[in-house]
């Protein structure tokens, strides 16, 4: 499905307050159609709550979100979101955990099978549509959660820190099939993340958020590395070192903060 010119995610003027605290204050960002944007912070900047506000999770107390220029109102339904714990049913099977969202959409019961046998094939889980989630490794878990995902079609992808448990190998394998997931299917993809390097690796745009409370975005950055990636040497390219580097900058400044109001706390 190609996307729509434009937003895909609009903030506009966006304040989240809880009682005593204010998460995020201020923050204006356009996430175009089909690009893939990631966005880091110090911990406890917000990340999550900006998502989650994406997602129709959570409510502005002040501001506007809108998807595709349209006031998001309730749950965002043209949106899949995969979490940092995955989400599957541990009763259900690899296959019945894939295709759960095409059974709420209403989908016949024959095609929803198909199409989900044609993603378990995607995910490189051939062999194990008849397993239970506790008898998969952690990132064969993932790969059900990224079909799961997928598999009902969203427009836009959100994406909580979702490697962040994996080892370092199976991390990379993760990243490299998300990439060529979304090269595959141009969804627009707003991906959290603590790791500047995977935000780095992935994406065509690196958004920084400040050391909350109150937190705001500091900077922005164009990363222009050319696709596809081998994320296996990309740390090597001149390119990577250099945006590494320049949002390193903004980036150290709020982690230091951040440590200092953890210290005085």
């Amino acid at each position: 499905m190609s996307p729509p010119n434009g937003a895909a995610v609009r903030f506009t003027n966006i304040t989240k307050s809880f009682p005593g605290y204010v998460a995020v204050q201020g923050i204006n960002l356009d996430v175009q159609a089909g690009r893939f944007l990631s966005v880091v912070g110090p911990s406890g900047c917000g990340k999550s709550t900006l998502l989650n506000m994406a997602a129709g999770l959570m409510t502005p107390t002040e501001g506007t979100v809108e998807i595709f220029g349209e006031p998001l109102q309730g749950i965002n339904r043209k949106a899949g979101y995969m979490f940092q714990q995955d989400a599957l049913l541990p009763w259900k099977t690899v296959i019945d955990n894939i295709l759960l969202g095409l059974v709420f959409q209403g989908v016949e019961p024959k095609l929803a099978e198909e199409r989900a046998r044609t993603w378990i094939h995607r995910v490189g889980l051939d062999g194990f549509a008849d397993r239970y989630p506790h008898q998969l490794s952690g990132g064969m878990r993932k790969r059900v959660a990224m079909a799961q995902t997928w598999i009902v079609d969203p427009a836009i992808v959100f994406m909580d820190e979702p490697f962040g448990a994996l080892d370092v190998h199976t991390r990379l394998r993760m990243e490299s099939e998300i990439l060529s997931l979304w090269a595959e299917t141009n969804k627009t993809v707003m991906f959290v993340t603590h790791d500047l390097e995977e935000a780095i690796a992935l994406s065509d745009e690196v958004v920084v958020l400040s050391a909350g409370p109150a937190s705001r975005m500091v900077g922005r950055y164009e990363v222009g590395l050319e696709r596809p990636r081998n994320l296996i040497d990309i740390k090597t390219n001149p390119r990577f070192v250099e945006i590494y580097g320049s949002i390193w900058r903004d980036l150290r400044e709020e982690v230091l903060k951040s440590y200092e109001r953890n210290e005085k706390a």
